[in-house]
């Protein structure tokens, strides 16, 4: 539930003859339709009580996994799929950016609205300027994105030393694996971010580890 976006403010006069959010609109910042007013037409303002719409729902609509475990001789291997068939998600201001430590993430870079840019390059921008003002994250469809996902979850591959090399050193059984966790996602989200995260999100990190499984 929210505004409904209508790209991005390229001018000081444009900001000036158009309803805005606060008073702290600036161009570069994100522009959002007058829908309503209190007599059901647009009334030149931005107001949460006649300008919010239902955007959609963040709910997730389909929800699949699948376990695979193969075998030949003495190699085994498994898998582990998951993922979401239908989502809506929303990219949040944590993730493009903050501006008390001027962090920019790689994704961000040369794409969002800049006074130093081109008038050209401004309107291909994908993000608003680099700012605070809490405009331009408020909830709006200009964040949301299609949430499905496709996820490697676990990957496992072993080996386990044939019996007759065993039975010399009095051991019943040796394995050796390699296993990998989060190696790859498939989804919409910028490029590293968890699909499954909470609203401020998390980075997705992949754990590599290798084992040996001994029976004595």
């Amino acid at each position: 539930y929210g505004y409904k976006a209508d790209g991005l403010f390229q001018t000081a006069a444009e900001v000036e003859h158009s309803p805005t959010l606060n008073n702290q609109v600036r161009p570069g910042d994100v522009k959002y339709l007058d829908i309503s007013g209190p007599d059901g037409v647009p009334d030149g303002l931005i107001s949460p009580e006649y300008d919010r719409v239902l955007l959609g729902g963040s709910l997730p609509r389909y929800i699949y996994g699948g376990n695979v475990r193969l075998g030949y001789r003495n190699l085994d291997f498994s898998m582990v799929i998951q993922g979401v068939g239908k989502q809506l998600s929303r990219i949040t201001g944590s993730m493009v950016g903050s501006t008390s430590s001027g962090d920019i993430p790689k994704f961000v870079v040369g794409k969002y609205w800049s006074a130093y840019n081109s008038a050209e390059g401004n309107l291909n921008a994908m993000y608003p300027r680099f700012s605070s003002n809490s405009n331009n994250y408020t909830v709006s469809d200009f964040w949301l994105i299609n949430g499905a996902y496709f996820r490697l979850k676990n990957i496992t591959l072993g080996y386990t030393i044939p019996q007759q090399r065993m039975d010399r050193l009095n051991i019943q059984s040796l394995r050796l694996f390699v296993n990998a966790t989060d190696l790859f996602s498939l989804d919409r989200f910028p490029q590293g971010w968890d699909p499954e995260g909470s609203p401020s999100n998390y980075w997705m990190t992949s754990l590599f580890s290798f084992g040996i499984s001994l029976t004595l």
